[in-house]
């Protein structure tokens, strides 16, 4: 009798996923694209490059263990050149040395590492040319040494481990006469954490530790703007980020960056009539983030920079309705938000040592009728952001 209870106690327990990931990477990985027209409605390039990537989605609860090394050179590029383009033209670039994706629907236990050797670089370029027309213009860089992202529901425990001696380059170019609206952006990391919750119960233990270059450029040439021009740059050693609802936030751990970190946007813009002119450029060395809504947060990581932070933004303009610049920089930036409405606490022990030169530029230059013209420039050593923020329903 025992035996049968026994049996029939083991048919109904729980399945787990388990996975065990080990990947190594030393040769160069390439992806591009080109598109040359001389007219068309529409042009789209979009290429992407990873030297290791793993990734899944579980229904059930799962258990991931994984490691990841590269030391070869990763780069994505997407290059559309044409006399006209009508339409709508977009290029997306993106290029990462390691990468790691779970999504868990009830429950993930993980335990990853991430190596990015010496030697190794990582590039993105998106690349526009418009000789003579342009409709609606987008482009966009992205480039990480390491990325993980989690998304899921249910216990996730999580430790993670990113190292990264890979320099990284995102940019992004439009050159151009003429077009209605154009947005470029350029977004680089050396390593990147991103917790996406909810109902679930996050612990993660991130330990970040990044020593090359990371660098986010965005430059735009366009003659005339009819519709205004958005420029964005974004660069940072180290970024850890927890986004949860309905369950406990916690990340701990250290985030060490040695290396240089910049994000440049210059525009030269000739007429921009009926929109304005935007541009901002944003480095930190090192970044961390706890936002949770409805339950109790814990937000505690070991901050050290040492690298020089640069944030620039360059604007030569002609005439036109408006434009506005922003740049910062900064060297250790934590942040932790909860809900206002909820009887939740927040507990943050913080830790921050900056020994890097911060350096956050903005220039704005006219040589016509410009309706308004706004600066503004930041930089900060060390910043600890703490507040209480809207529930919602």
């Amino acid at each position: 009798m025992t035996a049968a209870i026994a049996t029939s106690a083991a048919s109904f327990a729980v399945s787990i996923d388990k996975v065990e990931n080990d990947q190594s990477n030393d040769a160069p990985v390439d992806a591009s694209v080109e598109v040359d027209a001389v007219t068309t409605d529409v042009a789209t390039a979009v290429a992407t490059a990873q030297s290791n990537s793993a990734g899944g989605s579980f229904a059930t609860p799962a258990e991931v263990t994984s490691s990841q090394s590269t030391t070869g050179t990763t780069s994505a590029t997407t290059d559309i050149e044409a006399d006209s383009v009508w339409g709508l033209s977009t290029g997306f670039a993106t290029a990462q040395g390691n990468a790691l994706t779970a999504d868990a629907a009830d429950g993930l236990e993980m335990d990853a590492e991430q190596t990015a050797g010496a030697g190794a670089s990582v590039s993105a370029l998106s690349a526009l040319r418009l000789n003579t027309y342009g409709g609606n213009t987008a482009q966009s860089a992205t480039a990480s040494a390491n990325a993980i992202e989690v998304m899921g529901t249910g216990d996730m425990p999580l430790e993670t481990s990113q190292t990264s001696e890979a320099d990284v380059d995102a940019r992004s170019d439009i050159e151009a006469e003429e077009v209605e609206t154009a947005l470029a952006t350029a977004q680089s990391a050396g390593n990147s954490l991103t917790v996406t919750g909810l109902e679930a119960n996050i612990i993660a233990l991130a330990d970040q530790d990044n020593g090359g270059t990371v660098r986010s450029t965005v430059d735009a040439d366009i003659a005339n703007a009819n519709w205004g021009v958005t420029a964005m740059s974004e660069a940072s050693g180290n970024t850890a980020s927890i986004q949860n609802e309905s369950g406990y936030g916690h990340l701990q751990g250290s985030q060490n960056n040695r290396g240089e970190v910049r994000a440049t946007t210059t525009l030269a813009v000739g007429t921009f009539g009926d929109g304005p002119v935007t541009g901002s450029s944003h480095a930190v060395g090192n970044n961390a983030l706890v936002s949770n809504i409805g339950a109790d947060a814990y937000s505690g990581v070991s901050q050290n920079n040492s690298g020089a932070v640069t944030g620039q933004v360059s604007m030569q303009l002609g005439s036109g309705m408006a434009a506005y610049a922003t740049s910062s920089a900064i060297g250790n930036a934590q942040s932790a938000y909860i809900c206002a409405t909820c009887p939740v606490g927040l507990e943050a022990p913080v830790n921050q040592v900056n020994s890097g030169a911060i350096n956050s530029i903005t220039q704005m230059r006219a040589n016509g009728h410009v309706g308004g013209m706004t600066g503004a420039a930041t930089a900060v050593g060390n910043v600890s952001t703490f507040s209480t923020i809207g529930g919602g329903n």
